[in-house]
Protein backbone atom coordinates (compact mmCIF):
# COMPACT_ATOMS: atom_id res chain seq x y z
CA UNK A 1 0.00 0.00 0.00
CA UNK A 2 1.19 3.54 -0.71
CA UNK A 3 1.41 6.51 1.64
CA UNK A 4 -1.70 7.94 0.02
CA UNK A 5 -3.65 4.72 0.41
CA UNK A 6 -3.05 4.47 4.14
CA UNK A 7 -3.37 8.15 5.03
CA UNK A 8 -6.06 7.18 7.52
CA UNK A 9 -3.40 5.54 9.68
CA UNK A 10 -1.86 8.88 10.62
CA UNK A 11 0.86 9.47 8.02
CA UNK A 12 -0.70 12.85 7.29
CA UNK A 13 -1.59 14.53 10.59
CA UNK A 14 -4.46 16.54 9.14
CA UNK A 15 -6.32 13.39 8.09
CA UNK A 16 -8.46 11.16 10.27
CA UNK A 17 -9.76 7.61 10.04
CA UNK A 18 -13.41 6.90 9.36
CA UNK A 19 -15.56 6.35 12.46
CA UNK A 20 -16.94 3.15 10.91
CA UNK A 21 -13.50 1.48 11.12
CA UNK A 22 -13.66 1.22 14.89
CA UNK A 23 -17.26 -0.03 14.85
CA UNK A 24 -16.12 -2.95 12.68
CA UNK A 25 -13.66 -4.02 15.36
CA UNK A 26 -10.57 -2.78 13.50
CA UNK A 27 -7.81 -0.82 15.18
CA UNK A 28 -7.84 2.65 13.50
CA UNK A 29 -4.17 3.23 14.36
CA UNK A 30 -3.03 0.40 12.09
CA UNK A 31 -5.90 0.13 9.62
CA UNK A 32 -6.58 1.86 6.33
CA UNK A 33 -8.52 1.63 3.10
CA UNK A 34 -6.67 0.26 0.08
CA UNK A 35 -7.33 -0.24 -3.62
CA UNK A 36 -4.27 -2.39 -4.28
CA UNK A 37 -5.08 -5.65 -2.52
CA UNK A 38 -4.80 -8.18 -5.40
CA UNK A 39 -7.67 -10.38 -4.21
CA UNK A 40 -10.20 -7.55 -3.90
CA UNK A 41 -11.89 -5.52 -6.62
CA UNK A 42 -12.64 -1.97 -5.50
CA UNK A 43 -11.85 -0.83 -1.96
CA UNK A 44 -10.87 -2.98 1.02
CA UNK A 45 -10.20 -2.22 4.68
CA UNK A 46 -6.87 -3.65 5.86
CA UNK A 47 -5.63 -4.01 9.42
CA UNK A 48 -1.88 -4.50 9.50
CA UNK A 49 -0.28 -6.87 12.03
CA UNK A 50 1.57 -5.35 14.97
CA UNK A 51 4.61 -7.34 13.92
CA UNK A 52 5.38 -6.96 10.22
CA UNK A 53 6.76 -10.50 10.14
CA UNK A 54 3.39 -11.84 11.29
CA UNK A 55 1.58 -11.53 7.96
CA UNK A 56 -0.91 -14.22 8.94
CA UNK A 57 -2.59 -11.83 11.39
CA UNK A 58 -3.41 -9.32 8.65
CA UNK A 59 -7.16 -8.71 8.69
CA UNK A 60 -9.38 -7.48 5.84
CA UNK A 61 -12.99 -6.41 5.36
CA UNK A 62 -15.00 -5.29 2.36
CA UNK A 63 -18.40 -3.63 2.43
CA UNK A 64 -20.71 -4.66 -0.41
CA UNK A 65 -20.77 -1.11 -1.79
CA UNK A 66 -16.98 -1.00 -2.11
CA UNK A 67 -16.85 -3.69 -4.81
CA UNK A 68 -19.83 -2.88 -7.03
CA UNK A 69 -18.21 -0.17 -9.15
CA UNK A 70 -15.22 -2.09 -10.50
CA UNK A 71 -11.52 -1.60 -9.85
CA UNK A 72 -10.41 1.61 -8.15
CA UNK A 73 -7.19 3.61 -8.38
CA UNK A 74 -6.00 6.64 -6.41
CA UNK A 75 -7.35 7.13 -2.90
CA UNK A 76 -7.27 10.04 -0.44
CA UNK A 77 -8.99 10.97 2.82
CA UNK A 78 -10.08 14.20 4.51
CA UNK A 79 -10.00 15.66 8.01
CA UNK A 80 -13.39 14.14 8.83
CA UNK A 81 -12.38 10.60 7.84
CA UNK A 82 -14.24 10.49 4.53
CA UNK A 83 -12.33 8.72 1.76
CA UNK A 84 -12.38 9.47 -1.97
CA UNK A 85 -11.39 7.30 -4.91
CA UNK A 86 -12.01 6.85 -8.64
CA UNK A 87 -12.22 3.96 -11.12
CA UNK A 88 -9.05 2.63 -12.70
CA UNK A 89 -9.14 -0.45 -14.95
CA UNK A 90 -6.46 -3.05 -14.31
CA UNK A 91 -6.01 -5.16 -17.44
CA UNK A 92 -9.15 -4.51 -19.52
CA UNK A 93 -12.37 -2.47 -19.55
CA UNK A 94 -14.79 -5.29 -18.70
CA UNK A 95 -15.29 -4.16 -15.10
CA UNK A 96 -14.70 -0.47 -15.81
CA UNK A 97 -16.46 0.67 -19.00
CA UNK A 98 -15.34 4.06 -20.29
CA UNK A 99 -18.84 5.46 -19.88
CA UNK A 100 -18.69 4.89 -16.12
CA UNK A 101 -15.09 5.86 -15.39
CA UNK A 102 -15.07 9.65 -15.07
CA UNK A 103 -16.54 9.66 -11.57
CA UNK A 104 -15.41 10.35 -8.02
CA UNK A 105 -16.65 8.06 -5.22
CA UNK A 106 -16.88 8.82 -1.52
CA UNK A 107 -16.74 6.36 1.37
CA UNK A 108 -18.73 8.02 4.15
CA UNK A 109 -16.86 8.33 7.44
CA UNK A 110 -19.86 7.43 9.58
CA UNK A 111 -21.64 4.72 7.59
CA UNK A 112 -18.74 3.30 5.58
CA UNK A 113 -20.98 3.19 2.49
CA UNK A 114 -19.44 4.14 -0.86
CA UNK A 115 -21.45 6.16 -3.37
CA UNK A 116 -20.89 8.56 -6.26
CA UNK A 117 -19.85 12.02 -5.08
CA UNK A 118 -19.71 13.58 -8.52
CA UNK A 119 -19.73 12.61 -12.19
CA UNK A 120 -17.28 14.59 -14.27
CA UNK A 121 -18.01 15.47 -17.93
CA UNK A 122 -17.85 12.55 -20.35
CA UNK A 123 -15.79 12.75 -23.56
CA UNK A 124 -17.60 13.63 -26.79
CA UNK A 125 -16.34 10.42 -28.39
CA UNK A 126 -14.64 7.24 -27.22
CA UNK A 127 -12.91 6.65 -30.55
CA UNK A 128 -9.18 6.30 -30.03
CA UNK A 129 -9.23 7.63 -26.48
CA UNK A 130 -7.04 6.45 -23.62
CA UNK A 131 -8.54 3.62 -21.53
CA UNK A 132 -8.40 5.84 -18.44
CA UNK A 133 -10.19 8.76 -16.83
CA UNK A 134 -9.26 9.96 -13.31
CA UNK A 135 -5.56 9.25 -12.69
CA UNK A 136 -4.82 11.58 -9.78
CA UNK A 137 -6.84 12.47 -6.68
CA UNK A 138 -5.79 14.52 -3.65
CA UNK A 139 -7.55 16.21 -0.73
CA UNK A 140 -6.00 19.45 0.54
CA UNK A 141 -6.70 19.67 4.27
CA UNK A 142 -6.03 23.39 4.58
CA UNK A 143 -8.11 24.56 1.64
CA UNK A 144 -10.65 21.77 2.20
CA UNK A 145 -10.84 21.08 -1.51
CA UNK A 146 -10.62 17.86 -3.49
CA UNK A 147 -8.45 17.84 -6.62
CA UNK A 148 -8.82 15.29 -9.41
CA UNK A 149 -6.95 14.96 -12.70
CA UNK A 150 -8.75 13.27 -15.58
CA UNK A 151 -7.54 12.29 -19.05
CA UNK A 152 -11.03 11.30 -20.24
CA UNK A 153 -11.32 12.04 -23.96
CA UNK A 154 -7.58 12.42 -24.57
CA UNK A 155 -6.02 10.52 -27.46
CA UNK A 156 -2.41 9.88 -28.42
CA UNK A 157 -2.53 13.04 -30.56
CA UNK A 158 -4.82 15.31 -28.53
CA UNK A 159 -4.31 16.41 -24.92
CA UNK A 160 -7.76 17.06 -23.50
CA UNK A 161 -7.14 16.38 -19.82
CA UNK A 162 -8.61 18.50 -17.04
CA UNK A 163 -7.60 19.09 -13.43
CA UNK A 164 -10.73 19.72 -11.37
CA UNK A 165 -11.21 21.54 -8.07
CA UNK A 166 -14.16 19.90 -6.32
CA UNK A 167 -16.17 20.88 -3.24
CA UNK A 168 -16.17 17.64 -1.18
CA UNK A 169 -19.40 18.61 0.57
CA UNK A 170 -21.59 18.43 -2.53
CA UNK A 171 -19.35 17.32 -5.40
CA UNK A 172 -19.64 20.63 -7.27
CA UNK A 173 -16.76 21.58 -9.59
CA UNK A 174 -15.61 25.03 -8.46
CA UNK A 175 -12.68 25.46 -10.86
CA UNK A 176 -10.80 23.58 -13.57
CA UNK A 177 -7.54 23.69 -15.49
CA UNK A 178 -8.07 22.44 -19.04
CA UNK A 179 -5.69 21.04 -21.63
CA UNK A 180 -3.35 19.11 -19.34
CA UNK A 181 -3.10 15.33 -19.04
CA UNK A 182 -1.95 15.08 -15.44
CA UNK A 183 -0.93 12.01 -13.50
CA UNK A 184 0.23 12.83 -9.98
CA UNK A 185 -1.33 15.82 -8.22
CA UNK A 186 -0.30 17.32 -4.88
CA UNK A 187 -0.77 20.59 -2.99
CA UNK A 188 2.27 22.07 -1.22
CA UNK A 189 3.84 25.39 -0.26
CA UNK A 190 7.56 24.90 0.14
CA UNK A 191 8.46 27.70 -2.30
CA UNK A 192 6.55 30.36 -0.36
CA UNK A 193 3.36 29.97 -2.33
CA UNK A 194 0.60 27.43 -2.10
CA UNK A 195 0.79 25.51 -5.36
CA UNK A 196 -0.70 22.47 -7.01
CA UNK A 197 2.06 20.26 -8.41
CA UNK A 198 1.29 17.79 -11.17
CA UNK A 199 3.17 15.25 -13.23
CA UNK A 200 2.44 15.01 -16.92
CA UNK A 201 1.41 11.78 -18.66
CA UNK A 202 2.90 13.14 -21.89
CA UNK A 203 6.42 13.73 -20.62
CA UNK A 204 8.61 13.19 -17.57
CA UNK A 205 8.11 16.80 -16.48
CA UNK A 206 6.55 18.04 -13.24
CA UNK A 207 4.67 21.34 -13.31
CA UNK A 208 2.89 23.57 -10.83
CA UNK A 209 0.34 26.36 -10.66
CA UNK A 210 -0.40 28.75 -7.81
CA UNK A 211 -3.59 28.40 -5.80
CA UNK A 212 -5.72 31.11 -4.22
CA UNK A 213 -6.74 30.98 -0.56
CA UNK A 214 -10.01 29.38 -1.66
CA UNK A 215 -8.10 26.66 -3.54
CA UNK A 216 -8.73 27.88 -7.09
CA UNK A 217 -6.11 28.20 -9.83
CA UNK A 218 -4.16 31.44 -10.19
CA UNK A 219 -1.54 32.64 -12.64
CA UNK A 220 0.58 30.71 -15.11
CA UNK A 221 1.83 27.13 -15.10
CA UNK A 222 5.55 26.66 -14.63
CA UNK A 223 7.85 23.69 -15.06
CA UNK A 224 9.46 22.65 -11.76
CA UNK A 225 11.69 19.67 -12.58
CA UNK A 226 11.83 16.50 -14.64
CA UNK A 227 12.43 12.76 -14.32
CA UNK A 228 13.89 12.65 -17.82
CA UNK A 229 17.14 10.67 -18.07
CA UNK A 230 16.86 9.64 -14.42
CA UNK A 231 16.41 6.20 -12.90
CA UNK A 232 16.47 2.79 -14.58
CA UNK A 233 14.23 3.73 -17.50
CA UNK A 234 14.99 7.39 -18.17
CA UNK A 235 11.46 8.34 -19.20
CA UNK A 236 9.30 7.67 -16.13
CA UNK A 237 6.14 9.68 -15.45
CA UNK A 238 5.43 11.00 -11.95
CA UNK A 239 2.64 8.84 -10.53
CA UNK A 240 2.76 10.36 -7.03
CA UNK A 241 4.29 13.54 -5.61
CA UNK A 242 4.83 14.33 -1.93
CA UNK A 243 7.10 16.49 0.25
CA UNK A 244 9.11 14.92 3.06
CA UNK A 245 9.72 16.44 6.51
CA UNK A 246 12.69 18.41 5.15
CA UNK A 247 10.74 19.98 2.32
CA UNK A 248 12.27 17.77 -0.36
CA UNK A 249 10.05 16.68 -3.21
CA UNK A 250 9.55 12.93 -3.54
CA UNK A 251 8.30 11.91 -6.97
CA UNK A 252 7.36 8.28 -7.50
CA UNK A 253 7.78 7.45 -11.16
CA UNK A 254 6.48 4.61 -13.32
CA UNK A 255 6.59 3.58 -16.93
CA UNK A 256 3.44 4.87 -18.64
CA UNK A 257 2.44 4.82 -22.30
CA UNK A 258 -1.31 5.56 -22.15
CA UNK A 259 -2.29 1.89 -22.30
CA UNK A 260 -3.22 -0.95 -19.98
CA UNK A 261 -2.19 -2.55 -17.65
CA UNK A 262 -2.87 0.11 -15.04
CA UNK A 263 0.12 2.17 -13.83
CA UNK A 264 -0.51 0.96 -10.26
CA UNK A 265 0.59 -2.50 -11.35
CA UNK A 266 4.03 -1.40 -12.53
CA UNK A 267 7.41 -1.02 -10.82
CA UNK A 268 7.83 2.33 -9.08
CA UNK A 269 11.02 4.35 -8.67
CA UNK A 270 11.60 7.09 -6.09
CA UNK A 271 13.12 10.39 -7.27
CA UNK A 272 14.04 13.16 -4.84
CA UNK A 273 14.52 16.87 -5.44
CA UNK A 274 15.60 19.69 -3.11
CA UNK A 275 14.60 23.32 -3.59
CA UNK A 276 17.57 25.63 -4.03
CA UNK A 277 16.30 28.91 -2.57
CA UNK A 278 19.16 30.96 -4.02
CA UNK A 279 18.70 29.67 -7.55
CA UNK A 280 14.93 29.33 -7.00
CA UNK A 281 14.77 25.93 -8.63
CA UNK A 282 14.53 22.23 -7.78
CA UNK A 283 17.71 20.20 -8.04
CA UNK A 284 18.00 16.43 -8.22
CA UNK A 285 19.10 14.60 -5.07
CA UNK A 286 18.72 11.07 -6.32
CA UNK A 287 16.74 8.74 -8.50
CA UNK A 288 16.77 5.16 -7.34
CA UNK A 289 14.87 1.87 -7.69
Amino acid sequence: MTEEEVSQIGIASCRNSGAFIKTLGFDPTRSGLSTTEPSFMGVVLVQFPRNQADSASKKTYQDRSWAQYGWMGGITSDIDGNTYTAPLPKVNLLDNPLSQMNKIYKVDSETGVMAVLTELPKPDSVAGVMPFAVLGIYFDCHGKKLYASSVAGSTRDEEKGVIYVIDPENGDVVDKLEGHDAFAIFVGGITGEKRLYFGSTRSSDIYSIELTKSGKFKGDIRKECSLENLGPRGDDKARRIRFDENGNMMAFGVEFNDSLPAPSEKAETLYQFAFDRNAKKWVTIQGRQ
